[in-house]
């Protein structure tokens, strides 16, 4: 029973790290020589918990333009200032009393299948300055538009299979499943936000690590319809340009729908920050990052 949570979840677990299982299969070389390949996960358990307790779950998507990171590692280093991996974010959190799930996902370079389904309604909304410059840093030639696109919509596909695939597994990994919660760093934040709101896949919360929805899709997908999962968003003051002008607009726009949210605007970052930079929310919290995180989930997801 989720009761048994309650009385666990603020004490420091063991974890049980298991690597490498395949949570669904995908396109890729679509537009060449299509084939498929597994998409893996990473699971992250704490242990020693009493028979029939039910612990809530968080999956989490790595960071890095759709183009590098991975699921064991998306801690990139820039101009001296690096984010905390979305690996370590699940060790920690899972020594919280969650169980974690780290995901891999489709790669623009790979070419992904783009799916049937549409997040991002026009492939001129995919911002390009990030992207670009990572792709320089790659030695990658320029991309067009529908290429970006095609790359996202799979990763967000790949988002929403691993939400499934999660669900479909609650008993195995002692969840409860009405408490599932999506998020992640960079474009991990942008799937997590399209998996949610656009593909409309049913999790009891989601977090945007300095993750982006372009405003039109924001307002055609984000309501504050009944049902609709809170939402933790956090920007940096020096972060990248289309995350740092969307952080206020975000935030204005969840207001005026009635929307349960935090907002962490965090004073001097860029878009590389730690899980120990102190921030201030919208919430009047002062301490950690992680700590902000962790007290949204602990509301969200009613863990008391």
């Amino acid at each position: 029973m989720i009761q048994n949570t309650i009385n666990y979840i603020d004490k420091q677990f063991q974890v049980q790290i298991t690597s490498n299982e395949v949570y669904t299969t995908a396109g890729i070389h679509f537009s060449t020589q299509p084939a498929e390949r597994n998409l893996l996960i990473d699971i992250y358990q704490p242990i020693g918990l009493p028979p029939g307790t039910r612990l809530p779950a968080l999956i989490m998507a790595f960071g890095g333009a759709f183009h590098r990171g991975t699921k064991d590692d998306d801690a990139f280093e820039v101009e001296g200032s690096s984010n905390t991996a979305i690996a370590e974010y699940c060790l920690e959190f899972a020594k919280r009393g969650y169980v974690c799930f780290s995901i891999d996902y489709r790669l623009i370079q790979e070419d992904p299948d783009p799916g049937k389904t549409i997040a991002i309604s026009s492939q001129d909304l995919v911002p390009r300055s990030r992207v670009d410059e990572v792709r320089k840093m790659m030695n990658l030639p320029p991309a067009d538009n529908l290429t970006l696109w095609r790359g996202i919509e799979g990763a967000i596909d790949d988002g929403v299979s691993a939400i499934q695939w999660v669900k479909k597994n609650s008993d195995r990994f002692q969840i409860d499943s009405q408490r599932i919660a999506i998020g992640g760093w960079s474009a991990g934040g942008r799937i997590a936000l399209h998996a949610a709101f656009a593909e409309k896949e049913e999790v009891a919360a989601v977090f945007s690590i300095s993750g982006y929805m372009h405003p039109v899709d924001m307002k055609r997908y984000m309501h504050g319809d009944a049902g609709v999962p809170p939402v933790f968003i956090s920007w940096g003051t020096k972060d990248l340009d289309y995350v740092l002008s969307q952080g206020p607009i975000f935030q204005d726009h969840f207001t005026q729908m009635g929307m349960e949210h935090i907002a962490c605007e965090i004073q001097n970052a860029s878009h590389f920050y730690p899980r120990s930079v102190l921030v201030n929310d919208s919430s009047g919290f002062s301490g950690s990052f992680e700590e902000s995180l962790a007290r949204f989930l602990q509301t969200a997801l009613k863990i008391n």
